[in-house]
């Protein structure tokens, strides 16, 4: 079945800013960082460049496993932790509560999203060799491995949508976002672009009232934007940019409210707090 690309449906739109986002540092001096997860209890696990962190909700920072070939996405269920390393290609499901680590079997992917049947999706936009290969499905059951279960160009980050019926996924090398139905993954759409020549776009995620926010890796900024009318604008600008920009973005507990909390290759985790009236609560309620 052949891939259908559409022109955003309704237009697009950018603003120099969102208002007045508040940027603070949480962690720093750690390994290259590629991704990041909540942990339910107010604080994270974070991908470095050979080992998975942990960060509590005050900022202290364990490592909870060292000498791995490059983990990438990261997806906590319950107690295990899932994660993929990149430079072997493996899919990797830790206990974070006995720090058992099992080799689940091959899986190479840069984002990792896992879906409610318990089916992880990945994606590979091939800057770490190989041809890029869409978004790959993975069988939880059976441990089938489906590649180019969605056959968009390229993919880095995954999201899901709040009804759970679609998943979105960023182009780092066109800035372009991706809205596949889990339904009909081959019939994907573009919804919108990241304005700019090259802003890299590395990460995203999703709140429950249905904005994305993306990591512009290049650019060294986050992103808001729309995927109904196809509207962006930018949340933080300046966070270490060029191969030093920010990698991945999630939405996390920050007191009694939500922010977005931020890796960067420069080896900081940083939170981004939002002004008065912004919804910023997650799909899921956690931490």
């Amino acid at each position: 079945m052949s891939a259908v690309m559409a022109t955003p449906a309704h237009g697009s739109s950018f603003a120099a800013d969102c208002g007045d986002w508040q940027v603070e540092t949480v962690a720093q001096g750690l390994e290259q960082l590629e991704n990041l997860e909540p942990d339910a209890e107010g604080g994270f696990y974070l991908a470095g460049d050979s080992k998975v962190y942990h960060v509590d909700a005050d900022g202290r920072v364990n490592t909870v496993v060292e000498n791995l070939a490059a983990p990438g996405g990261l997806q906590l269920d319950g107690s295990d932790l899932y994660f993929l390393t990149r430079q072997d290609g493996k899919l990797w499901q830790l206990d974070t509560e006995t720090g058992q680590l099992v080799d689940r079997g091959p899986l190479g992917g840069n984002g990792l999203l896992r879906l409610p049947d318990g089916d992880l999706l990945t994606t590979w936009v091939g800057t770490e060799g190989g041809p890029p290969m869409g978004v790959t499905r993975y069988r939880s059951e059976s441990g089938y491995v489906e590649s180019n279960w969605s056959p968009v160009p390229r993919g880095e980050g995954l999201a899901s949508s709040p009804d759970g019926r679609f998943v979105y996924t960023d182009d780092l090398f066109t800035g372009q976002i991706y809205r596949l139905p889990l339904d009909d993954p081959a019939h994907w759409a573009v919804v919108t672009r990241i304005p700019g020549v090259l802003p890299g776009a590395d990460d995203l995620t999703m709140s429950r009232a249905g904005i994305l926010y993306v990591a512009a890796h290049i650019e060294g900024a986050i992103y808001s934007v729309d995927p109904e009318s196809g509207a962006t604008c930018v949340v933080a600008s300046g966070l270490s940019n060029g191969w030093q920009g920010p990698s991945s973005v999630r939405i996390g507990r920050a007191g009694d409210g939500w922010a977005l909390y931020v890796t960067s290759f420069d080896g900081t985790l940083r939170r981004i707090e939002p002004p008065t009236g912004v919804d910023l609560m997650p799909i899921a309620d956690y931490g």
